[in-house]
């Protein structure tokens, strides 16, 4: 049986230190029969310089160096994704590395399991100079209908945090909302979701995958200046308009979170016009200000029943 053709998208903006890492840990795969495609969102350190180091490759197929930023991490994604010849698609972010067997291991999931059509692992959180943090795992079985993995999962967190744990198939890009482009942290979540619904989901509990942790990456960004929990607002009410999640879901959602920026750790961190920005775009209404109300009354009273 031939092996099938895997295009490995590398995205990168700013991450000249990790890249010949991110790229060596690629090209040193045991799974050999892949395409490299390397993009640049117009960096403003020497990444383009790293980048050009590994042109004569044989395994890199492209090479694109945008001259204005694209604004959006899942823009970039959205044209590799055109310019990818494989079968099987890997979204390889540029700040991360993994085993030398990532690859092999998960071409195997879709070979052994025909209606598979997303496969992810079990990532370990490093640090700038890669020493590790923690590890990040799936509480789930090993294989999932896609869509149980939507309404159990997805529905209320974004399990596949880190895009270099997963491989995906090219046959479910017709059925994805584009609307993901429009996103700058929540895109991954809705791709996601519009990926798994189109067959059964494939889960390795192994350590492939290292997720680095810096202050300049997206989900750092997003986190301190509030754009990202606007963005959960949004994209919560995406999947509730899509039917991807149930009105008890919705309403949980607007609950935890209204309560998390008003009353919760989001609240120490975030300026009050963001707070009220964000619990705008939720439109609560009076039975979640309610639930709201009660719940902060119990924490006052130190029960806690949300977590925060």
């Amino acid at each position: 049986m031939k092996q099938p053709l895997v295009s490995v998208i590398v995205p990168n903006y700013n991450h000249a230190p990790f890249l010949t890492e991110r790229l060596d840990s690629i090209l040193g795969q045991t799974y050999t029969r892949f395409e490299l495609i390397i993009l640049d969102d117009c960096s403003t350190d020497d990444s383009q310089r790293v980048i050009e180091q590994y042109r004569d490759r044989p395994q890199v197929s492209h090479i694109v160096l945008n001259h204005e930023n694209s604004g959006s991490p899942f823009v970039q994604w959205e044209r590799g994704l055109e310019l990818a010849k494989g079968e099987l698609l890997w979204i390889a972010e540029s700040d991360d590395t993994c085993r030398p067997d990532f690859l092999e291991r998960m071409v195997a999931e879709f070979e052994q399991q025909p209606d598979v059509v997303l496969s992810f692992c079990r990532s370990v959180k490093i640090d700038t100079e890669g020493r590790r943090l923690s590890e990040e795992g799936f509480p789930g079985p090993g294989i999932i209908d896609g869509r149980a993995f939507v309404r159990r999962y997805l529905s209320r967190y974004n399990y596949i945090a880190n895009a270099s744990s997963a491989v995906f198939a090219r046959r479910t890009l017709d059925a994805v909302d584009r609307t993901y482009t429009q996103y700058r942290g929540c895109g991954d979540w809705l791709f996601w979701v519009e990926v798994a619904k189109s067959g059964h989901v494939a889960y390795i509990d192994e350590p492939l995958n290292c997720f680095r942790q810096h202050g300049s990456n997206t989900t750092a960004q997003q986190t301190r200046t509030g754009k990202g929990e606007t963005e959960v607002a949004r994209a919560t009410d995406f999947l509730r308009r899509k039917a991807y999640i149930h009105a008890a879901d919705y309403f949980r959602a607007q609950v935890v979170h209204v309560y998390s920026v008003r009353h919760g750790k989001l609240s120490r961190v975030l300026e009050k016009d963001v707070v009220r920005d964000i619990v705008e775009l939720w439109h609560p209404g009076f039975m979640v200000r309610l639930t709201v109300a009660s719940l902060k009354l119990l924490d006052c009273l130190g029960v806690t029943l949300v977590h925060r």
